[in-house]
């Protein structure tokens, strides 16, 4: 395994970084929209995780999806439809921070920013900072819109050769430190190998990926420090849960080289029962969870819930997947929002 530090170039306020060629108690708990007493006193930070589902922009670069790549189906027009649709749902939700998956490249990240000042620039109402990592070899990467300070931006990548078969391409793991006045936060942003090609033919790249994540928590706890990690691990919230008699201060566990790390996901409740009705992506008329929020030191959630608001999902809070041919819809995932008192 390699760990590359992402680079950091300022475009204003605007960072991007990229991989390319370079490198609490669980009975804190409580839904979305209460505030418990661990809350209380302590600065909340309320932020979102959304897989936008192959969000290309309408320049052919070679490495798109095939429906994306010199599509007539695919246009400039389309593109600038979905991208206003995307800064509404952001200015709707209106989180302090905002991490995306399935960005194509810096190229969108910037024509976010761009939407979103609408051709003025008011510090307290956009979010200032940002940052992009992406793969060389793959098409999609992981952006962070925010209106606290990014720094110290870095890329966890694998380079796995012990395997019979060749590692597929995999996003990297981004890490970044989040500072909100006295208080900072290490950030996890993941984007996990997906099941195409075979769940359990795919399952031993989802393992290195954990472990990596694994680590470098592990590192973060010694060192006193608050995690939070996010992102599409495409691996079910309940094959991290713990049993009910290792149920502490946490309730999952990310399996690393030297054993189980401990963390926190308001995915559960304090009996181990779904703290949602619904899951985050909807496959084969039921509900997943592979969307995840998990935290660990001197921080609490102090609120959870998906959105299934209009445009993201439908009249039953099912996800509104995105239609090149009509352009209609948004992702095939739903947001994960949620309130982290630090």
């Amino acid at each position: 395994m390699k760990n590359w530090i992402a680079v950091l170039l300022a475009a204003g306020m605007i960072f991007f970084c990229g991989c390319e060629n370079q490198f609490v108690k669980d009975s804190s708990f409580k839904r979305s929209g209460e505030t418990g007493e661990a809350a209380r006193g302590k600065r909340n930070i309320s932020l979102v995780c959304w897989n936008v589902q192959t969000f290309f922009d309408a320049v052919t670069t070679g490495s798109e999806y095939k429906d994306f790549k010199n599509s007539e189906r695919w246009t400039k027009e389309k593109y600038l439809q979905r991208l206003n649709k995307l800064c509404e749902v952001m200015t709707s939700l209106n989180p302090d921070v905002f991490v995306m998956e399935e960005i194509e490249n810096a190229d969108v990240v910037q024509d976010i920013t761009n939407t979103l000042a609408g051709g003025s620039w008011e510090r307290k109402k956009n979010w200032q900072y940002t940052c992009f990592t992406k793969d060389s070899g793959s098409a999609i990467g992981c952006a962070v819109f925010s209106r606290y300070e990014l720094t110290g931006v870095k890329c966890h990548t694998l380079d796995i050769r012990t395997q019979k078969e060749a590692q597929p391409s995999a996003r990297p793991l981004m890490q970044l430190t989040v500072i909100a006045g006295e208080q900072e936060l290490e950030l996890f942003v993941n984007h996990w190998k997906s099941k195409s090609g075979g769940e359990e033919e795919t399952e031993i790249w989802r393992d290195w990926q954990e472990l990596v994540l694994a680590e470098n928590v592990l590192q973060n706890q010694r060192n006193g420090k608050t995690v939070v990690m996010c992102g599409d691990f495409n691996r079910s919230a309940e094959d991290f849960i713990l049993s009910e008699a290792d149920r502490k201060h946490s309730n999952t566990v990310l399996r690393g080289a030297a054993g189980n790390v401990e963390v926190f996901s308001p995915w559960f409740r304090s009996d181990g029962k779904f703290a949602t009705e619904a899951g985050s992506y909807f496959y084969n008329e039921e509900w997943e969870r592979i969307d995840n929020i998990m935290i660990t030191g001197a921080a609490s959630i102090a609120s959870f819930s998906t959105v299934t608001d209009s445009p993201v999902a439908d009249e039953e809070g099912i996800p509104a997947a995105f239609k090149i041919y009509t352009g209609e819809g948004c992702s095939d995932h739903l947001p994960l929002k949620c309130v982290i008192a630090l």
